[in-house]
């Protein structure tokens, strides 16, 4: 088993990202996964700590004790309000001064939630990309059937609505989650043509 590390870029959701993930391929039972603070401190005490950049592995080096590395990017992670064609559908507005509103406590209301992720499994050594994968979850129902808590509306368009941080949690397993499904049948392919290519007489 390839011992992996976990990094994702993007300050505010960087460490729920990495905790899924580690979960999630710990759970696919092909990896022993390196806690991220174990994974600071292995590549502090190694000097290595410019090691994974922003945007990519910014350099190879060699990692001891790990193998790979997954680095992770959120590209997106909405979640907005629906409307009709005549508007927001009805039991889900709110009327103030004679203007509807859209409800947001209102459970029956319809939301939309939209999370990407790209993950790849490099090796730290040579930089070079074992695998990579990417998820585009999207899904449209009633705040009460998706399972998020709605905590107000967001500033950055009249649609977008804000979102505790549990479900954010929720959010981004289920994007996560669909990457590394779709990831496991190469990753497998990959990973028993590097052993066949190490061991060729077995």
């Amino acid at each position: 088993n390839a011992v992996s590390a976990v990094d994702f870029k993007r300050k505010d959701v960087a460490r729920d990202a990495a905790d899924q993930l580690t979960t999630l391929a710990d759970k696919t039972d092909r990896f022993e996964m390196v806690e991220r603070a174990q994974m600071e401190q292995l590549l502090k005490e190694q000097g290595l700590e410019g090691i994974v950049d922003p945007n990519e592995l910014a350099r190879p080096g060699r990692v001891r004790g790990v193998d790979y590395l997954f680095i992770g990017k959120i590209t997106n992670m909405r979640v907005k309000k629906e409307k009709t064609a005549s508007g927001f559908s009805l039991g889900k507005v709110l009327t103030v001064n004679g203007h509807s509103v859209f409800d947001y406590n209102n459970q029956k209301s319809t939301i939309t939630i939209e999370c990407g992720v790209d993950i790849r499994l490099v090796n730290p050594t040579t930089g070079s990309i074992l695998v990579s994968e990417f998820s585009e979850y999207k899904r449209t129902d009633t705040i009460g059937a998706t399972g998020v808590s709605i905590i107000g509306m967001g500033s950055r368009s009249g649609a977008d609505l804000k979102v505790n941080e549990d479900s954010r949690g929720k959010i981004l397993r289920l994007a996560l989650d669909d990457a590394i499904r779709k990831m496991l049948p190469l990753l497998d392919r990959r990973l028993l043509r590097k052993q066949a290519q190490a061991s060729p007489e077995k």
